[in-house]
């Protein structure tokens, strides 16, 4: 893809993408640039394409047109690359009655991308994983008896489980209460410095895009803008993303503003 030599730190490139399913545009004119480290965040009201724009970047959905570009390879050809990146969808659809452990779930994922390691070497995989997003004493609990925030954290473990370098989380923090989400938004920033990862996330809550992303992406059927979050977070911005109703977002970032 010819622009990926003007964009060096890229992990991530996406050009003019559009999606559209049975005649109806879900999105269109889609470009953005995420560099290696970034977290970069989606938001934009419900309806808007974010959870199908990142669908369509991970190749789930084929696009209608535009290009995506992950660690130099057109997102069509991501089998070499595919151990690199890790995927939480906002939702595992599963009975909850199958009585399956969070370690027998976890090790669905090694097997399916290829780690052919000895049972001792898999436990010590899948420990390792659960151990970084502090959930190891859940490995041998069925995953039905897993509370709202805990499910979530076993998914982020099974989005990191093949140590890969960019993540794509949509809205992780889905149906876990308030102060379960702040700890939940506080691990991934702590992993994104310790394992130096480049993430892009959909996300509700604006206190959470203003604390933690490096880009925002206001997304409503096109991208309409993108930036630092003090200056997509302004009043004028939200108003074109979410419309002239929507709530009115007010932040403090240390000088007194609000937006």
């Amino acid at each position: 893809m010819g622009s990926a030599g003007l964009f060096p730190d890229a992990v991530l490139l996406v050009e003019d993408l559009a999606l559209d399913v049975g005649g109806t545009m879900l999105f269109e004119h889609v470009s953005f640039v995420v560099d290696a480290g970034e977290i970069a965040m989606i938001i934009g009201p419900n309806g808007a394409g974010k959870t199908m724009l990142m669908r369509t970047i991970l190749g789930l959905v084929p696009a209608r047109s535009g290009d995506v570009t992950i660690f130099g390879r057109d997102y069509r050809d991501l089998g070499q690359v595919s151990d690199r990146v890790g995927y939480m969808p906002q939702h595992l659809d599963f009975d909850r009655t199958f009585p399956i452990t969070v370690h027998e779930i976890l090790l669905l994922r090694l097997k399916g991308s290829g780690f052919w390691l000895d049972r001792r070497s898999r436990r010590n995989t899948v420990s390792e994983a659960l151990k970084l997003v502090k959930a190891e004493s859940l490995i041998d609990r069925r995953i039905g008896r897993l509370s709202g925030g805990e499910l979530q954290r076993v998914l982020l473990a099974y989005a990191l489980l093949t140590d890969p370098e960019l993540l794509f989380l949509d809205e992780p923090a889905a149906g876990v209460d308030v102060s379960g989400e702040e700890t939940f938004y506080e691990l991934i920033h702590d992993l994104k410095h310790q394992r130096n990862l480049t993430v892009l996330m959909v996300s509700h809550d604006l206190d959470v895009v203003f604390k933690y992303a490096d880009q925002v992406l206001c997304l409503n059927r096109e991208l309409l803008c993108r930036g630092v979050p003090s200056a997509v977070l302004a009043p004028e911005m939200l108003e074109r993303t979410y419309g002239p109703l929507a709530t009115s977002y007010r932040h403090d970032h240390g000088h007194g503003q609000s937006g």
